[in-house]
């Protein structure tokens, strides 16, 4: 029976956190960490699924839901495939820090499912695809995590916003180190964002004029990088920061690391939605507690 594996990097947001779901541009970044998996099919119309999240049995015609197996499950949903499938699952996406381990094991599978089906490869389309399958297990999600793991490397990223389709651009690699810093904690992105929603019902005009800030930020950022400007993107990435705080989305948990951080990088500022989780530094050298990052320059692909 044909066997097929695919593996896909995780990422890290790099700037346009919170915006980016609006339509404002954002840059994420694939970092050297994978989700694999070997596919294998069956003659018969079981699933098998084998992975240190949980092994799974069942057929394709029920697909009972488990709750540590949503992505997967969902990505058979929107492509069924024709006959039985065996699936083994391996992360090199460390659980703590997250690190976009959804978005990567989506992308890989979406991506199998198609070379299954013989189609051609088509980054946009499997964009595209897997975007959906994020939407319809967490309802909302701007789909940039799912643009480092297919492309690779760093990415200025603008989300599909009525007619208009997503747009994805590598970008030139920062000429420092990236590095991480994980705060012991995470709030739950969904509940950072009823917070910042019951906060901007007092004052709406306040927060739409913070998110043109954030978008003009992250889009300037882009520019600057584009052209090799990092002193300014640097400045602009430490402005980011400042708006997020004003978003009221560093507690003093994070605010600690940052302080800690600054004397030791270029740029340091929250990587994702914010209260908890991890904070993102440009350094030449890791500053203390930090985790360095190594950059995958290549995105999603097909391994023999």
């Amino acid at each position: 029976m044909p066997q097929l594996t695919a593996s896909a990097p995780g990422s890290i947001m790099v700037t346009g956190e919170h915006t980016v779901v609006y339509g404002a541009p954002a840059i994420v970044c694939a970092v050297a960490a994978r989700v694999r998996i070997h596919l294998r099919t069956r003659a018969d119309r079981r699933l098998l699924i084998h992975s240190a999240l949980a092994d799974y049995a069942t057929d394709l015609d029920t697909l009972a839901d488990h709750p540590k197996l949503r992505f997967i499950l969902a990505v058979l949903r929107q492509a069924p495939p024709v006959c039985g499938l065996e699936l083994d699952i391996v992360s090199d996406i460390d659980p703590t820090l997250g690190l976009g381990s959804s978005a990567a094991v989506t992308a890989a599978l979406t991506a199998l499912l198609a070379r299954l089906s013989g189609e051609a490869f088509d980054p946009a389309a499997l964009h595209r695809a897997a975007h959906r399958t994020i939407l319809a297990v967490q309802k909302r999600g701007s789909g940039a995590d799912l643009a480092a793991s297919l492309v690779g490397g760093m990415v200025a990223y603008t989300p599909a916003m009525d007619a208009a389709p997503a747009r994805i651009s590598a970008l030139p690699l920062p000429p420092t180190g990236l590095s991480l810093r994980y705060a012991g904690y995470k709030t739950p992105t969904a509940e950072v964002l009823a917070q910042i929603a019951a906060r901007a019902a007092a004052d709406p005009q306040c927060y739409q004029d913070l998110y043109a800030h954030m978008g003009e930020n992250s889009a300037a950022t882009i520019a600057a990088i584009a052209r090799g400007d990092w002193p300014e993107a640097y400045r602009l990435l430490n402005g980011y920061q400042h708006l997020l705080e004003e978003l009221g989305v560093c507690d003093a948990v994070q605010a600690a690391h940052l302080a800690a951080a600054r004397p030791h990088a270029h740029a340091v500022k929250i990587s994702g939605s914010g209260l908890g989780d991890c904070i993102l530094a440009f350094a030449d050298t890791p500053p203390p507690q930090h985790q360095a990052v190594v950059v995958d320059g290549n995105g999603l692909r097909f391994e023999v």
